[in-house]
């Protein structure tokens, strides 16, 4: 994790893997550009998801090539741009809503050591 040149920012390799049923997904991005802002207000955005006084929470990067929405009706996870030497292409996964999934980002995001 860096966090110098683009404060207040996060930068982070991204590494996502998705069970399929017919097989696994992987994708591992680096240096992806997180505003600590935006961190914030998804724990916020989250907290109020689970309580039932919001709809939506949304986390995504400064380039918005990753995006990632919980509401209370499904879970979606897009990626965009994802370049290669053949081309490049687009990631949407959808889920329905599982307030598990739900509880245990609020736990995860929760445990990390902000310095700001």
């Amino acid at each position: 994790m860096e966090s110098e040149g683009n404060l207040p920012s996060l930068g982070c390799q991204v590494d996502i893997k998705l069970e399929l049923p017919r097989g696994k997904f992987e994708y591992t991005a680096s240096e992806i550009w997180f505003e600590c802002a935006v961190f914030d207000e998804f724990i916020n955005q989250l907290n109020l998801l689970k309580s039932g006084t919001q709809t939506k929470a949304e986390f995504y990067d400064i380039d918005r090539e990753i995006v990632l929405i919980f509401t209370n009706e499904q879970i979606e996870l897009a990626v965009h741009r994802i370049h290669s030497e053949i081309g490049s292409g687009y990631l949407e996964f959808k889920r329905d809503f599982v307030a598990d999934i739900l509880h245990q980002h609020i736990e995860h995001l929760c445990s990390f050591a902000k310095w700001w």
